[in-house]
């Protein structure tokens, strides 16, 4: 039994291994470019508290996150709402079909558009009637 399910194990183990190399790189790019912008940004608000006062600074980043807050808190009331009114099994199967397409998209692309193959069939029907 062991033969028989090594193969899979492995591939398993390969697909693991190529996933935790994506999520490393990506947290690697996370960090060395946002990480600079986060202290940036932080000093730049002790410096604009020292120049305009603390609490204008503060009142004005807490107006700009209310704005931010209830914008994203309306988008995740659709969302909740939307995937809520939705049958368990489709629930079940959405992510399956996300990660499957992604997979598909990323590893297949077509050798036509649907542009191109709409032209050249409007081309090859005048060709047909002429005949």
């Amino acid at each position: 039994m062991d033969y028989l399910l090594a193969p899979f194990f492995w591939i398993l183990a390969l697909l693991i291994s190529i996933v935790w190399w994506v999520f490393t790189q990506l947290l690697w790019i996370v960090l060395w470019l946002l990480l600079p912008v986060a202290v940036v940004a932080f000093i730049a608000l002790r410096v604009a508290e020292r120049v305009l006062g603390q609490e204008t600074v503060r009142a004005w980043v807490k107006a700009r996150s209310q704005k931010y807050g209830v914008a994203a808190s309306k988008r995740i009331q659709r969302a909740a709402f939307a995937l809520g009114v939705l049958p368990i099994r489709v629930l079940f199967w959405l992510p399956i079909y996300a990660v499957w397409h992604s997979v598909i998209s990323l590893l297949w692309r077509p050798k036509w558009s649907p542009w191109q193959r709409a032209w050249a069939k409007r081309w090859r029907a005048e060709t047909t009637k002429v005949r």
